[in-house]
């Protein structure tokens, strides 16, 4: 089995990797070999799939007669295929079997679950990263764009992200089939253990079932517990990119989880102050996600605190109450919500709204939109 995963992670490092590790190491005689154009589509969650399905096979995790035919059409299941959700053999494979299903509920739930989508990366979040992207990377340097790039961006990569997740899942529902939820209401979170429960909950979930589980997790002495969640963690932000801040990114989450479960049971603060010192701790995280230079980074968070008075200034003010309504939208959030509503819209009803939708969001774009976050992954 070693051999079978240490097989699937070459493409990975090779493409991904590879110029970044041999830059680190000074290994100048190689990088004639490196890898330097953008990454295929989808590498990292392919490989992360294909190790799942190897492990699952090997314990016996599924009752799946695997072949070359039911395999790849798993593997290659187009709505998650790019940016996942990251697939088990037996969630999928078991129900490619089955005939497509394209009945009237159906339909309903997964256009409007894919309008949601939609939604959620046409008009919020390439809005949003039109105005910080040039705050992030360095072509206006002032105070209350920084400001604002630090309350904004959660937001981007919240609707970038579970956008696609909603189109994906809204996809596979158009042809009757139920992909695993990824996200569930992650800025509502009272803890960070908590939001990456809620979080890309299929990486989560990867991580712990195939990585933190196997090292030992918790059941073993706090020294243990802080080298298992140290590198799982930094393994995770280096999935993320080829790059230190990723890396350190992870270190951090991984060392605030670890003082979590020391000392997380001390306190018992209302679930609002929860919530927002959760928030606050994910927010100052995705800085250093999102920037990845580091004298940059260090220069930016320096400007945001040393001006943090400004946030009462109108506009910021503004920003700062579009997140919080932001925030609290994901009460709104909600698949099942989703799946009611569409229950109870005439089917001649929801196609008008969504091609409305649809057309108009092409049409503010010129029949484009910005990339996908994490399509870069």
């Amino acid at each position: 089995m070693k051999y079978s995963i240490s097989i699937s992670l070459i493409p990975l490092f090779y493409f991904k990797y590879s110029l970044f590790l041999i830059t680190l190491l000074n290994l100048d005689f190689l990088k004639n070999f490196v890898y330097t154009e953008n990454l295929p589509l989808a590498i990292s969650f392919i490989t992360f799939t294909a190790i799942a399905t190897i492990i699952d096979t090997k314990n016996k995790r599924h009752n799946e007669d695997l072949n070359f035919k039911n395999f790849t059409e798993f593997l290659v299941y187009f709505p998650q295929l790019i940016a996942g959700p990251i697939l088990r053999v037996k969630q999928l494979i078991p129900k490619l079997k089955n005939k497509i299903l394209m009945n009237n509920t159906n339909l309903k739930f997964g256009l409007v679950l894919f309008t949601v989508g939609f939604i959620k990366k046409v008009f919020l979040a390439d809005s949003i990263a039109d105005y910080i992207d040039p705050f992030f990377e360095g072509e206006v340097n002032n105070p209350d764009g920084i400001i604002k790039s630090f309350l904004l961006f959660p937001l981007q990569i919240y609707f970038d992200f579970s956008g696609y997740v909603d189109m994906a899942l809204g996809s596979s529902i158009l042809l009757g089939i139920s992909l695993p939820q990824n996200f569930n209401k992650p800025y509502l979170s009272t803890s960070l253990t908590d939001f990456w429960r809620n979080w890309h909950i299929t990486l989560s979930s990867w991580f712990r079932d195939y990585l933190y589980i196997p090292l030992g997790g918790s059941r073993k002495s706090r020294a243990n517990l802080f080298f298992n969640l140290i590198l799982v963690m930094s393994a995770a932000g280096f999935w993320h990119g080829a790059s230190l801040n990723f890396i350190l990114w992870g270190f951090l989450n991984g060392l605030i989880l670890f003082s979590e479960k020391i000392v997380g049971r001390i306190f018992n603060f209302p679930k609002f102050l929860k919530i927002f010192f959760t928030c606050f701790i994910i927010f100052n995280l995705w800085m250093v996600f999102r920037i990845n230079e580091f004298s940059f980074l260090m220069s930016f968070i320096f400007e945001f605190y040393t001006n943090l008075n400004r946030i009462f200034l109108f506009e910021n003010l503004l920003t700062l109450l579009i997140l919080v309504a932001g925030i609290f939208s994901q009460k709104f959030d909600d698949f099942n919500k989703i799946k009611n509503f569409s229950n109870n819209i005439p089917l001649y009803v929801i196609l008008p709204f969504v091609m409305i939708i649809i057309l108009t969001g092409l049409g503010i774009n010129a029949g484009s939109s910005e990339k996908f976050i994490y399509f870069e992954f």
